[in-house]
Formats: C-alpha cells, sequence, structure tokens
C-alpha cells in the first residue's frame, strides 16, 4: 500500500487493512494520484482516495464527518450502501447540529435569568434542574430519534451484508 503524509487532520480508516493498519490510525493519505491540500480542513476528494477518512469532531454537531471512498470496481449494490450511509450521516449531521444550537441557546438563557435574579455563580445543582428539564422536554424527540437511528442502521446492515454475500458469490466463481 503506498502512502504520503500530508499534514491533515483527517484520519486514515480502512476496515479492510491489516490489524497493525487499523490499529495505528495515522494522520496519512493514500492516493491513486497525488492530491494536494489547502487547509486543515479541506477534505478529501473521494474520486481519489482508497480509504475512507474521518475528519475532525464538528463545531456543532461534535460528530466526526466521514469522507467516503467511491472504489474504481463499485457495484450498483455498494454504490447504493455508501450513498445510503451518506445520506444517514447528513441526517444525524443535520439531527445534532439542530439539537445541540437548541441546548447551548435554552442553556444561556437559563444562566441569564440567574445572573438577572442576582445570582453570579450557578452549581451544579442548579444546572442539573435544567439538564434534567431539557432532557424531559425532549424526550419525546429523542425517543423517535432513537427508533429512527435503530431503523436506519437495520437497514446499513442489510445493505452490508447482501454486499457482503455479492462479495463473496463473486470470489468463488473466479
Amino acid at each position: 500500500m503506498e502512502r504520503f503524509v500530508v499534514e491533515s487532520i483527517f484520519l486514515v480508516f480502512d476496515p479492510h487493512g491489516n490489524a497493525e493498519d487499523r490499529c495505528n490510525m495515522l494522520r496519512l493519505y493514500s492516493h491513486k494520484e497525488t492530491q494536494k491540500t489547502q487547509s486543515y480542513n479541506e477534505k478529501p476528494n473521494p474520486e481519489l482516495i482508497k480509504q475512507d477518512y474521518i475528519g475532525p469532531p464538528d463545531k456543532d454537531s461534535n460528530l466526526r464527518p466521514y469522507v467516503r471512498c467511491i472504489p474504481d470496481n463499485e457495484t450498483a449494490l455498494a454504490k447504493m450502501l455508501r450513498n445510503k450511509r451518506v445520506e444517514v450521516e447528513a441526517w444525524n449531521q443535520d439531527f445534532w447540529s439542530k439539537h445541540n444550537k437548541r441546548f447551548y441557546e435554552e442553556k444561556e438563557d437559563f444562566i441569564k435569568i440567574h445572573h438577572q435574579a442576582g445570582s453570579t455563580d450557578i452549581s451544579a445543582d442548579e444546572m442539573s434542574v435544567f439538564y434534567k428539564h431539557f432532557l424531559d422536554k425532549n424526550r419525546k424527540i429523542h425517543a423517535l430519534y432513537n427508533l429512527s437511528w435503530y431503523i436506519k442502521n437495520f437497514e446499513l446492515l442489510i445493505l452490508a451484508f447482501r454486499v457482503a454475500l455479492q462479495k463473496l458469490i463473486k470470489r468463488r466463481k473466479l
């Protein structure tokens, strides 16, 4: 496997590589052709990479974005799986970005109300009241999110199983 070291914050993730590669999680790029990056936050081109890349946590959602590799010999089923993964990741990113924005806005409002009431410091016990209230208020949203997340992951598992089965059948024919 050819590797080029590049200043980047994207991590290599190769689920099909050897155990040593999976354990190291090095900050390396592997290219089909040389690709130059302009900044730390620039994502690699999916057409030029051989492996999936995991980026730094997003500032809004706290999720690490993936850049999915597009293999040269990708089957229609594998493409469906890759596109479904991208779709689920975008859905997850959107949910947590909105959720965290709402959380921080409400937390800021809670702190302002306490400061207006004359409290200079807010204790951990007082903050726990806010956290519990926020969780209780968003319980249905969290339950629906979890249900949707499980369904989407089950769909991904089914597709991944079909892709693995397709690869196995193809290998047996060779």
